[in-house]
């Protein structure tokens, strides 16, 4: 603007100036005044070039100027408080595994034992990793799981274990008339899962889990702590022989007697065979569970070689199959001063199916010789095998077989019941002492209510027996009223 200005004033000065040169130049005499005619005119020419210079240096200054730009408000910096519990995304793709089948998902178990399964390529029972959260600072998320468990127990008759329905401890003989009253908070469980992604291992699983079945009242007790990496785990779970799927849904933790249930440490390695079908094999912990004795002698059982187990899994949208074996070898020394071992074997068969609605059917059965260890009701009454003839003194590994059938119904969204049934078997020798456990049933019913949020009230009614060697009897009733807290909640059907 300051240009233009200066511009037109140079333009009208001119004009004014020029104009009355010419008119006085044709008007007077040319030679008068001349000399100051050429006077005034060099005066304004350089008046002119001293303006038009500061009209250049103008436009210099306007060229180097950069444009004026908007004002912008300064960054308002992050404040992030240390140590807080950050989100985080799913370490992997929120869609649902061929590997685990959506009657697996779906499938409700009050003691929450599907947790703790490892499954191939860790693969989480929520594929939205719902209640992980990312430890600050790290890759690794975290999910705290577990529940507060209190129960009220009612005995009829002497049931031998006051915490858990265990028909092998039934008493024998049984006093008449004697009730028992319990309550246990010894169920109360907290879990931990980690979960660390990793470029060359995929998602690397740590978990760890505790209840208070410890040797006292509400000593802690380590139930799992196993690592899995490329579907290779070792620590502590559930055997491979075993099917975590197939655990019955009822308030007592210990559940149906020929059920094949144990935790036991080991290494396990797992691939795929097909869409939805898998392998595994492990070799697990041993422990020959063997107990005999003479006036002189007391058996002193040895493992000769880690148990080992292979399992086949096929997994359907409505349920799965499962059959697994089990090798191992079961040492002792006998009476006669030598170390004798034999060999035992098992198979475990089992399925699940969603029958009608959310129902679903469970069904297992075990069989095999010298598989007592790994059997709910028989394992650690040292029957895995028993000698055989008192003048050539041999270790027999003892024929057993175990089965269960549950069938979970639906009443409500919110309110289910179980039917339970389940029966353990020991064929022993012949040297096998007459107070030897032979076989025993176990049954119940429940109902299973969830009102509200992660609150979760239960009453069950079991009934029990077993059967000695020498043909005595016992059995006992139970009544349990349970109420349970889940610290994740966990969503109904």
């Amino acid at each position: 603007m300051r240009a233009k200005g200066l511009c037109l004033t140079a333009s009208i000065l001119l004009s004014f100036v020029l104009v009355p040169v010419r008119t006085l130049a044709q008007s007077q005499d040319a030679g008068k005044d001349n000399e100051d005619l050429r006077k005034l005119v060099g005066e304004m020419q350089a008046q002119m070039k001293q303006m038009q210079a500061e009209i250049d240096q103008l436009r210099a200054n306007k060229a180097e100027t950069p444009p004026t730009q908007p004002a912008t408000p300064p960054a308002i910096p992050s404040v992030k408080q240390e140590g807080t519990i950050e989100a985080e995304q799913p370490p992997m793709e929120s869609t649902p595994s061929e590997y685990v089948g959506e009657a697996t998902t779906d499938y409700q178990e009050f003691n929450e034992d599907t947790v703790a399964t490892p499954r191939f390529d860790n693969v989480p029972l929520d594929p939205n990793y719902n209640g992980f959260f990312k430890l600050p600072g790290t890759q690794s998320i975290l999910k705290i799981g577990g529940f507060f468990k209190s129960d009220f127990i009612y005995d009829l008759k002497p049931a031998g274990n006051p915490d858990l329905f265990i028909p092998s401890s039934f008493p024998i003989p049984q006093v008449s008339g004697i009730n028992n009253a319990n309550v246990s908070i010894r169920a109360t469980r907290l879990n931990l899962d980690f979960r660390i992604p990793s470029s060359t291992l995929g998602e690397v699983r740590f978990y760890l889990e505790g209840d208070l079945f410890g040797t006292n009242a509400t000593t802690p007790r380590l139930r799992h702590a196993y690592a899995q990496a490329k579907n290779f785990l070792v620590g502590q779970t559930w055997t491979n022989f075993m099917d975590p799927d197939a655990i019955t849904d009822t308030l007592d933790l210990r559940g149906p007697n020929g059920m094949v249930f144990l935790l036991n440490p080991q290494f396990r390695y797992a691939f795929s065979l097909g869409p939805r079908t898998t392998f595994s094999l492990s070799v697990e912990k041993p422990s020959s569970d063997v107990f005999f004795q003479t006036p002189q002698f007391i058996a002193q059982p040895n493992s000769p070689s880690p148990d080992g187990t292979i399992r086949l899994r096929r997994e359907f949208d409505r349920g799965h199959f499962q059959v697994a074996g089990l090798f191992r070898s079961i040492g002792a020394f006998l009476p006669n001063g030598r170390v004798d071992s034999v060999f035992g074997w098992g198979v475990n068969t089992s399925f699940s199916v969603n029958s009608f609605g959310n129902d679903n059917l469970i069904f297992a059965m075990a069989t095999g010789h010298g598989i007592s260890r790994y059997v709910q009701d028989t394992s650690g009454l040292g029957i895995d095998a028993e000698p055989v003839s008192p003048t050539n003194p041999h270790l027999e590994a003892t024929p057993a077989i175990g089965i269960e059938v549950d069938y979970q119904h639906y009443w409500l969204k919110n309110l289910r019941s179980n039917a339970v049934y389940s029966y353990a078997d020991v064929s022993n020798t012949g040297l096998a002492p007459s107070t030897t456990y032979n076989h025993g049933t176990y049954t119940g019913a429940n109902l299973i209510w969830n009102p509200f949020g992660s609150i979760n009230l239960g009453a069950e009614f079991l009934y029990g027996w077993k059967e000695l060697q020498n043909g005595q009897k016992a059995s006992a009733p139970r009544f349990d009223l349970t109420a349970k807290y889940s610290f994740v909640k966990l969503g109904t059907k």
